[in-house]
């Protein structure tokens, strides 16, 4: 009986190891080859104000992604877009250090005039700081995320940027290219109804989203900072754009 009962038990436990493997789906990976290009310098005001700059930004190595990572450098994945408008032919290499240089010169001459105006007030405590990672996406997209916080004395403020990109050609996928013509009404309705069931309201509508605190004021709408999968979708709303927090929200496909 002993036997009979330890058999049962090591198949039941066989099988549930089994079902466990099969429900979790392994994450998909990211196919392409990455490297980083990393700075981390202080640019010093005064021996009590400083700016720290960090930034470390991920893009794809080889000749074949040169388009690609030109134009995530132009796209808004660095803070201050200073190369957005530039008809050079842009590499991190070479963008990164001189985003580090710009801002640091660009500090210390704010830094001065908020010293004369403001005196002993002024805040010149500043830090910049960029963190980039690339994610596999759908069959012909990757998603490249950028997050940045910029300090400015006591203000600070934090955003995330997402870009759902063909590495191939360096095409942006829009919400109208992965939905089509009439996304908006659709997408509204299921981030709202998704949102819902996030947060176990009692209504799945607009107006029970707007009592909750989110869209107060504003038309409701799919952000177009979104990243795309194979799968499913994931909506982020930063802080300040719909709550007073970060919002994230995903959809199925």
């Amino acid at each position: 009986m002993v036997k009979k009962n330890f058999i049962y038990f090591s198949a039941v436990a066989v099988v549930c190891f089994l079902a466990s493997c099969i429900s979790k789906p392994t994450k998909p990976q990211l196919n392409l080859p990455v490297e980083t290009v990393q700075v981390d310098t202080i640019i010093s005001f005064n021996k009590d104000a400083a700016c720290k700059i960090h930034i470390n930004y991920a893009f794809l190595k080889g000749k074949e992604y040169a388009v690609t990572n030109d134009s995530l450098l132009r796209m808004g994945t660095l803070q201050p877009n200073y190369f957005a408008a530039s008809y050079e032919k842009l590499t991190p290499q070479i963008v990164i250090p001189e985003i580090a240089r710009r801002y640091g010169k660009e500090y210390l001459e704010l830094a001065r005039w908020l010293k004369d105006r403001e005196r002993n007030a002024s805040q010149l405590n500043w830090e910049l700081s960029i963190d980039t990672k690339i994610l596999p996406g759908t069959e012909k997209s990757v998603i490249y995320v950028s997050n940045i916080m910029i300090k400015t004395g006591e203000t600070v403020n934090k955003y995330v940027q997402c870009f759902n990109i063909d590495p191939k050609t360096g095409k942006q996928t829009t919400l109208k290219d992965a939905f089509g013509d009439d996304y908006k009404e659709k997408l509204v309705k299921e981030i709202v109804e998704q949102m819902a069931k996030d947060n176990d309201w009692d209504d799945d509508n607009i107006e029970e989203a707007q009592r909750k605190g989110y869209f107060v004021g504003i038309a409701p709408y799919a952000s177009p900072n979104f990243m795309l999968y194979s799968d499913s979708v994931t909506f982020v709303y930063n802080a300040g754009e719909i709550s007073q927090k970060e919002v994230k929200v995903t959809i199925d496909n």
